[in-house]
């Protein structure tokens, strides 16, 4: 649907979905048969290269972040792609529970969507409103129980994590200079509150990984949904919260976004690790129950 309805209103269209496909098919195969990690990286990688080389889909500006605008093409392509693998294995990782990525993708989806209808950019409204209401409709599917009930595993995950790489990239560029929606400050930081429940808690398991000497790609039970099942919430509730946190996190950030990126960016980790702190406070009670309950 959105390659009929897109109608020349994006460049690449064919390489993008090109890179979808393969990133299909990769999904696929890691659900059936397990991939090496390597070989999966090496894959995530490649897609990142042929979206960056062979479309006008990257990095050109650094927005004034420690000092810095235009950037060379070698470090706009390093950029782009290093993006692109992080955002694909950060959707990937919060995969773990009912509905969280599925939500974290509707929440970024509407205000990307929101923003680029208000740009006037066509093309990248059609791309939002059709990932919108794919997954709405995989939501209602994925929370529902009984025979009707599907999973998203890593082809679901994958393709909406590049998609989404492409719309955060695209919102940083129509904001480079005059916004035509509204001027901000801090666009590199927003689009960190976009998407901050994956890669916060990416970033907060692969700390803890390697703190520990750990493979920072080999899974656990150390993420933020594991923490809030062991403080008793169900998958839905899970869900919900950390949702609920999500859209006030990004509220934060566009009326902060006057503070600066470095700030704004603190500001964002200042208030998941405080977050965070909370909930483990909740684990922790939890568990004291439970033991004197059995006592």
């Amino acid at each position: 649907m959105f390659l009929l309805a897109v109608n020349g209103n994006m460049e690449g269209v064919t390489y993008f979905t090109m890179t979808l496909l393969l990133l299909f098919f990769l999904g696929i195969k890691d659900d059936l048969i397990t991939l090496d990690p390597r070989k999966k990286l090496i894959a995530e990688i490649f897609t990142g290269i042929v979206l960056t080389y062979f479309t006008d889909i990257h990095f050109t500006n650094f927005h004034g972040f420690l000092g810095i605008t235009d950037i060379p093409v070698w470090l706009s392509y390093l950029t782009t792609v290093f993006l692109v693998v992080v955002i694909l294995n950060s959707l990937n990782l919060i995969d773990g529970i009912d509905g969280l990525a599925a939500s974290a993708g509707i929440i970024a989806t509407i205000v990307l969507g929101v923003w680029f209808w208000l740009a006037g950019d066509t093309g990248y409204s059609i791309m939002a409103a059709a990932l919108l209401g794919a997954l709405i409709v995989f939501l209602r599917f994925n929370l529902s129980k009984g025979k009707n009930k599907i999973f998203m595993g890593d082809s679901g995950s994958l393709i909406i994590g590049f998609i989404l790489a492409v719309m955060v990239i695209h919102f940083n560029e129509i904001n480079t200079g005059s916004s035509p929606v509204h001027n901000l400050n801090s666009s590199p930081a927003i689009t960190i509150a976009i998407l901050i429940v994956p890669l916060y808690d990416t970033l907060r398991v692969f700390t803890l990984r390697i703190w520990n000497r750990q493979n920072p790609f080999k899974g656990d039970n150390r993420h933020i949904h594991h923490l809030m099942l062991r403080a008793g919430f169900s998958h839905r509730k899970t869900t919900f919260y950390m949702s609920l946190a999500h859209i006030i996190i990004i509220a934060i950030a566009f009326m902060l976004d006057h503070i600066g990126i470095i700030w704004l960016s603190l500001a964002l980790l200042f208030i998941s690790l405080i977050l965070t702190g909370f909930v483990q406070l909740l684990v922790y009670r939890h568990t004291e129950r439970g033991v004197r309950s059995e006592e």
